[in-house]
């Protein structure tokens, strides 16, 4: 069995979410959230690593519109000329 220790806050919200939810069922809410992280858990690694990437330029002074026209121009014609 697995203990976690909450905060008085969260677990509150949390055995909510379980009764009103998923009928007191632990097992059903647990298994909903597991699916959940799976379907859209890379959402949220792709958000930070966004934001990483854009800190990084903003610290190495920025991109020019230039180069970011004719990186699009570059990637449209690859996708072109890949039939994608």
């Amino acid at each position: 069995m697995i203990s976690i220790d909450l905060p008085t806050t969260v677990e509150e919200q949390f055995l909510e979410v379980v009764q009103d939810g998923y009928k007191g069922n632990l097992q059903i809410a647990i298994t909903a959230l597991l699916k959940l992280h799976k379907k859209y858990g890379w959402k949220e690694q792709l958000w930070e690593d966004v934001n990483s990437v854009r800190a990084e330029v903003r610290r190495k002074g920025g991109i020019k519109l230039e180069i970011i026209d004719d990186a699009i121009k570059r990637y449209r014609n690859s996708i072109g000329e890949s039939g994608a």
